[in-house]
């Protein structure tokens, strides 16, 4: 067998000192040397998140194993956390990998392409995308606190820096540009100039970005609509006011004076960008066409009477059979669709034993393995104070000391890093397997509740493949694991029964 090795590290410290990233590396080719697999190519990337696949190293594995995919029999990771930690792109990976015939590999994990091995394989997945999860909201939740303290967690807006007071950071008025940014406002509000003729004005007073460029009309538009200059921090992301405790450089009621010219001039429009016109249409590039299987397309068409149609369509010339399809009609077909979809609560119960038990056996491991580095630790501290004691009572020379004190250290921070990897923190996973499961018991409103950006999430989710739509509605999806075990659960072809071959089937 010939196989491709790719391993990465997360922050720059590990990808510095390098301990991790040889450790992973050693553990790949081991592995491969035991099972007498020839390693062709080695990737990795150094110092990267796996939030994303827009990874240098991911990507040139990605793109080797296409070149070269009848050369290439299998890819081995350390752990599947390695290769992603985001659900999603694990599974668009291994389906890419599965197309091209080539087997992923786990040293420490036990996947294959056993109804199990894929199970176990998403259920890793699954985990690290939890963490990720957790980990982000806890610095969400560290933001959002800071915030309701009038600290501003991001970088100064113009007009501001961003300096600290000790250990403290803090946001201070950049003498430099904050009267520039209070003679806008004074202009603009006494309603004679317009905003461009006082962004040409500014520029040749001297104002400019941080990178010393001139005010662009874009930059202006944010300067004159920013609540910050008057002491109130606004989010964007989540739509929230938080009181400031930065010095202002303007009043609040010239900051609001000039809102109400801005609104005079712009009057009422229901004008929709582009972005909020994409939108609308959750399903675009999402929904394949069954007949060339391109993905289909989405936009509003105008009336005779001047109203807009919104329709999806397939955008393929040479296709022809799936014309424009009313967007009500599609996404009510894809709605019919979920339902079909959605678990039982027998199916639900026998994926939770199966979550938990793999969890607890899983975290066994850690706990066992976390015990004995720290036992392995303990005692080369011991043996390094030996050494210490030695050296103070004269019984070594330097030479011998300052060999063996540098071997002692490089393997004491070896097993410091193993230590760090095998730390765990504690969470009531049945609590939140059963948030989670009693939010898909109802896939079709759990859809149509969710916002844009949750929907495009959720169909990820759901879908392992694109769904197929044509004229005679969606064809037989291809789903997650877990959704895929609600169809004929309890039949004699069953995949849901207890491992090494006791074919009992789980009760409920």
């Amino acid at each position: 067998m010939n196989a491709i090795i790719y391993y990465r590290v997360s922050t720059e410290d590990q990808a510095e000192k390098g301990v991790s990233l040889e450790q992973q590396k050693r553990a790949c080719l081991d592995y491969a040397r035991h099972h007498c697999i020839d390693v062709q190519e080695i990737f990795h990337d150094d110092g990267v998140s796996a939030k994303t696949t827009n990874r240098k190293g991911l990507q040139a594995l990605l793109e080797h194993c296409a070149k070269n995919h009848k050369k290439t029999d299998c890819v081995i990771v350390y752990k599947i956390d390695r290769l992603s930690r985001n659900m999603n792109d694990y599974s668009s990976i291994d389906l890419m990998l599965k197309k091209l015939n080539i087997q992923l590999i786990s040293t420490t994990e036990n996947i294959d392409n056993s109804p199990t091995g894929k199970f176990i394989g998403h259920v890793m997945a699954a985990n690290a995308q939890l963490d990720n999860d957790l980990k982000s909201e806890r610095i969400s939740s560290c933001m959002e606190e800071k915030l309701k303290q009038g600290v501003w967690v991001w970088k100064a807006p113009i007009g501001y820096v961003n300096g600290r007071d000790g250990s403290k950071k803090t946001i201070d008025v950049d003498p430099e540009r904050a009267p520039h940014i209070k003679w806008v406002f004074e202009q603009f509000v006494k309603g004679v100039y317009t905003l461009e003729e006082i962004r040409q004005k500014a520029n040749k007073r001297g104002l400019r970005t941080e990178n010393g460029k001139e005010i662009t009309a874009q930059t202006m538009s944010k300067i004159i609509n920013r609540t910050f200059y008057h002491g109130v921090m606004y989010v964007e992301s989540s739509g929230n006011y938080y009181p400031g405790t930065h010095k202002s450089i303007i009043t609040e009621e010239i900051y609001y004076r000039c809102q109400e010219i801005i609104a005079q001039k712009n009057g009422k429009s229901t004008y929709k960008t582009k972005k909020e016109k994409s939108q609308d249409f959750p399903l675009r590039n999402f929904v394949h066409c069954t007949y060339c299987a391109r993905p289909l397309t989405a936009a509003y068409s105008t009336g005779k009477s001047g109203k807009k149609y919104p329709f999806y369509r397939c955008y393929n010339k040479d296709c022809g059979k799936l014309k424009s399809v009313a967007k009500d009609k599609l996404e009510k077909a894809f709605v019919k669709n979920l339902v079909g979809l959605t678990p039982n609560e027998s199916v639900l119960k026998a994926q939770k034993v199966i979550i938990m038990d793999l969890w607890k056996n899983r975290y066994k491991d850690i706990e066992k393995d976390r015990k004995a580095s720290q036992a392995a630790l303990e005692r080369l501290e011991e043996e390094k104070k030996g050494l210490i004691g030695m050296k103070t009572r004269e019984l070594i020379s330097d030479a011998d000391f300052k060999d063996s004190l540098d071997e002692l250290s490089a393997r004491i921070q070896k097993f410091h890093a193993k230590h760090s990897q095998l730390q765990h923190e504690e969470i009531d996973l049945d609590k939140v397997i059963s948030i989670v499961f009693e939010q898909i018991k109802d896939l079709p409103t759990l859809w149509k509740k969710s916002d844009y950006d949750k929907k495009l999430l959720l169909q990820g989710l759901i879908f392992s493949e694109k769904p197929r739509y044509g004229k005679d509605g969606f064809g037989t999806p291809h789903v997650s694991l877990i959704l895929a075990q609600n169809k004929g659960f309890g039949d004699d072809e069953s995949s849901v029964v207890i491992p090494r071959r006791i074919e009992l089937r789980f009760s409920g």
